[in-house]
């Protein structure tokens, strides 16, 4: 499972260079069968041709700072949000 900090150092570094549009917070992290991480993005990337690019930044820089693989598992649209389900891929 990622630690509590690595996760906030990725929303912190994330929103400090998309702040201006897009927001990302921890909304649950959570583990079963398999770790889950899931986060809301606000902001007007919503309304973008491309949305789904922000939820990559985000995977990848949290890739980058955990060490570990995510894979987008699923994504709700809201209004004026979007909730993203990363899941953590296991090293076979």
């Amino acid at each position: 499972m990622i630690k509590k900090s690595l996760v906030e150092k990725s929303v912190e570094e994330y929103n400090k260079f998309h702040g201006a549009e897009a927001q990302v917070k921890v909304l649950k992290q959570h583990v079963n069968k398999k770790s889950h991480l899931l986060m809301q993005f606000e902001g007007p990337f919503c309304f973008s041709c491309a949305p789904d690019e922000y939820y990559v930044d985000f995977q990848i820089l949290l890739e980058e700072i955990s060490g570990l693989k995510f894979k987008v598992s699923s994504v709700k649209q809201g209004a004026t949000n979007v909730t993203v389900d990363f899941e953590y891929k296991r090293e076979n």
